[in-house]
């Protein structure tokens, strides 16, 4: 259809308008790149680059998911990394995926990390390290711990606005019941709720110990999950921390 429409107008038309859409085009790119913020635009352009190499058949999803013995044995370490980062190939569960880790990853670190990038990333890096801890504990392999990664940010971002309305499918939700209505949601789809929960209890982790024990008189401002210097150093972060 639209070169059906080019072909309509006069030759100088043609080039105002393949002009204006050469300009257009990357303005509009840039424009929705530039309003994400930096972890969340690295997590997502990760996702979408493995999906598409999965898509053409340049990787295989049986090389990216986390499997110990051949992390330990065989040194393939970047299944450390990729399990958290594979979202599917192209397909309604990538873009589900990809529409979660967009609308909560983006703004629980555009609002309740405004400026505290760092911080942002040593939450993901905890809680991947959390997971990594109980995969490798009970015995859990074969496994994209993608989802409940997806789960961490989503408890989070509930917590941080526990009264705020939300829609899901057809329902309304308070925030703070979210994380426990995509689980109910996925088991009643057929999936499991295995690494809902774990998400649920490693976002639970890091909330109480970030936002509960600190303020508690017993804990004499000890925070388990502190920020290391180097890394705000990495993301230029000053604070009073």
């Amino acid at each position: 259809m639209i070169e059906c429409s080019i072909d309509a107008f006069p030759s100088n038309n043609v080039l105002s308008v393949s002009s204006s859409l050469s300009i257009g085009m990357p303005n509009i790119v840039e424009e929705m790149v530039g309003k994400i913020p930096p972890v969340t635009r690295v997590f997502v352009f990760s996702s979408v680059a493995l999906m598409i190499m999965c898509s053409l058949e340049i990787v295989t999803p049986f090389s990216l998911y986390l499997h110990w013995k051949l992390v330990i044995r065989e040194r393939q370490y970047w299944r450390l990394i990729t399990t958290f980062l594979f979202n599917g190939e192209f397909g309604l569960p990538f873009f589900w995926n990809m529409y979660l880790l967009m609308f909560y990853c983006s703004s629980l670190e555009e609002i309740a990390f405004r400026n505290r990038s760092a911080d942002f990333a040593y939450l993901l890096i905890s809680g991947a390290f959390m997971l990594l801890f109980i995969s490798f504990v009970f015995g859990i392999t074969n496994n994209f711990f993608s989802g409940a990664l997806l789960d961490i940010i989503t408890y989070i971002w509930s917590r941080r606005n526990p009264n705020a309305r939300m829609q899901v499918l057809i329902f309304p939700v308070q925030a703070v019941y979210l994380p426990w209505t995509l689980a109910i949601i996925s088991l009643l789809m057929g999936g499991s709720v295995r690494d809902h929960l774990l998400g649920i209890l490693c976002g639970h982790v890091y909330y109480f110990f970030t936002d509960v024990y600190p303020l508690m008189p017993t804990s004499k401002g000890f925070r388990l999950f502190k920020t290391p210097g180097w890394l705000k150093y990495v993301f230029n972060q000053r604070d009073s921390d």
